[in-house]
């Protein structure tokens, strides 16, 4: 049997992929790291130590979101499909993967690529004096290579292990969390999501005296490069050995049998496929991940921060408000929308239900899951406070934002129902709304906080000033609007589109 070249499997990752839906998605990504390293004013006699300073920060997460989605979506194809047995009889399972590899290799590289130009463009705009780094660029760019490759490969091996992708990129998303914080308590990567912070060209030197930043160079850490390495070769050996596993795409959960029940007398239909998967996981944890960093943040810089509840907020919800909590809910959409996406499942559930009362179930499950993730936010939040000690009464305008944030979470539910319904990809609505909520931080800094859902849940959760004012009727009113459109939106997809053969 004729075998099929390299090239051609690379040609075949990127057709499959819709090589213009992973393009955008690359240039969204060099769109946001451009608006962030360039936003504010840059140090005189600095300006370049900053600008190599802050692409670690952002970097961590957008490379780490992007190759998580990029992975995930290149596996998920050959899952739903049931394509593993097939394949390699007409190819090599090693050269499978490594087209796989090769993908995700060409995105990074035009990622750094892309970053080049834009950071020669901001240097030329800003008229940045002084020699141009290019060996911190070099370092940043080899930096940017290894950690993105690193989590594709993890990403990979995730995802062959879990099929339904939810367990994948909620390991993903917790990770990130993690790594950004271990980061700054250490410069080694104690994670895989740490390296690249590991990998800095810059120095940041805080003197608390006088509340002055330092920058300066770094030289070569060439264990941190070694580290860095050991991850790489790691993730690559333990991927490829899962993917030329024969039973590859076959993994499942053993589970105890029960006896089955009439699903009408018991759990609503969606409620009975929530409870086959452990989607309460990553709804306690990461919450629980983002508390214990800020509270250790909150109690080592008692020289900067007040020992007061407002203080204990911004540093418990900060990751969570600003950059986690909208991919959870979107995770949570993919997951339930993700087995009327196989097979001709649509048509069965399009038999048996009307299309408002699916559509509806699907949102009113995703919304009243979510709404009990932003409680449990709460509840953490008054007992790590009396835990810690916090004296005096917690802040009127919490209970107040909690209930805006509610009400928002609502409306981002609606939103990531109608993009999951209309986009069968699990990973894609989870990327676009990591990226959604980058740009609703940008739109809420420049005080356009209504423009998107996602700017209206990180205006209203107040991560950065709980005590700010809050504008109540504007919420209020925005969030009905957002959730009426993307619902309206969603029933006339239903209702116009023949969803298995989208047409």
């Amino acid at each position: 049997m004729k075998q099929i070249s390299l090239n051609k499997s690379i040609s075949i990752e990127f057709t499959k992929n819709k090589f213009l839906i992973s393009l955008s998605l690359l240039f969204i990504v060099t769109g946001l790291n451009y608006f962030y390293i360039s936003y504010g004013d840059l140090p005189k006699g600095q300006e370049w130590q900053m600008i190599f300073s802050s692409i670690p920060f952002l970097n961590t997460m957008l490379i780490s979101i992007m190759m998580s989605v990029l992975a995930s979506r290149c596996i998920d194809i050959e899952n739903k499909g049931n394509m593993w047995n097939t394949l390699p009889t007409l190819e090599s399972r090693k050269k499978l993967f490594s087209s796989k590899l090769l993908f995700g290799l060409i995105h990074i590289v035009l990622f750094c690529f892309i970053q080049i130009i834009m950071i020669l463009y901001l240097g030329i705009k800003m008229m940045i004096g002084g020699g141009f780094p290019i060996f911190a660029l070099l370092q940043t760019e080899f930096a940017e290579i290894i950690f993105g490759m690193i989590i594709f490969q993890l990403q990979c091996l995730l995802s062959l292990k879990f099929r339904n992708q939810f367990a994948a990129l909620s390991i993903a998303f917790g990770g990130t969390l993690a790594g950004l914080f271990i980061a700054f308590v250490s410069k080694s990567a104690l994670t895989p999501w740490s390296v690249l912070f590991s990998l800095s060209t810059v120095t940041m030197d805080y003197d608390s005296a006088t509340r002055n930043m330092l920058l300066s160079w770094n030289a070569i850490d060439i264990k941190a490069i070694f580290i860095s390495f050991l991850y790489f070769f790691v993730t690559y050996k333990l991927s490829l050995s899962v993917f030329n596993n024969p039973e590859t795409g076959n993994f499942k959960i053993a589970h105890v049998n029960r006896k089955s029940k009439n699903a009408h007398t018991v759990l609503p239909a969606e409620l009975i496929k929530m409870k086959r998967n452990p989607v309460w996981i990553p709804f306690a944890l990461i919450p629980l991940i983002s508390a214990g960093i800020g509270i250790i943040n909150f109690l080592s810089n008692q020289g900067v921060l007040s020992f007061d509840w407002a203080n204990l907020w911004t540093q418990e919800s900060l990751f969570l408000g600003l950059f986690f909590l909208s991919p959870l809910i979107a995770i949570l959409a993919s997951l339930d929308f993700r087995m009327e996406h196989l097979g001709t499942n649509w048509n069965i559930m399009l038999t048996s239900s009307s299309r408002f009362k699916v559509l509806k179930d699907k949102w009113l499950t995703v919304a009243t899951m979510s709404s009990i993730c932003m409680i449990w936010i709460a509840f953490i939040y008054i007992v790590s406070g009396k835990l810690i000690g916090i004296t005096g009464s917690i802040p009127n305008e919490f209970y107040l934002r909690i209930f805006a944030s509610i009400l928002c979470i609502i409306a981002v539910s609606s939103f990531q129902c109608m993009l999951s319904l209309i986009i069968p990809s699990f990973a894609i609505p989870v990327g676009l709304a990591f990226l959604g909520n980058i740009l609703g931080l940008l739109l809420t800094v420049k005080g356009f906080f209504y423009a998107t859902p996602f700017s209206m849940l990180i205006y209203s959760m107040g991560s950065t000033n709980i005590t700010g004012e809050i504008n109540l009727p504007v919420v209020i009113i925005t969030c009905l609007l957002y959730t009426f459109i993307s619902f309206a939106i969603g029933l006339l997809y239903l209702n116009r589109t023949d969803i298995k053969t989208g047409r």
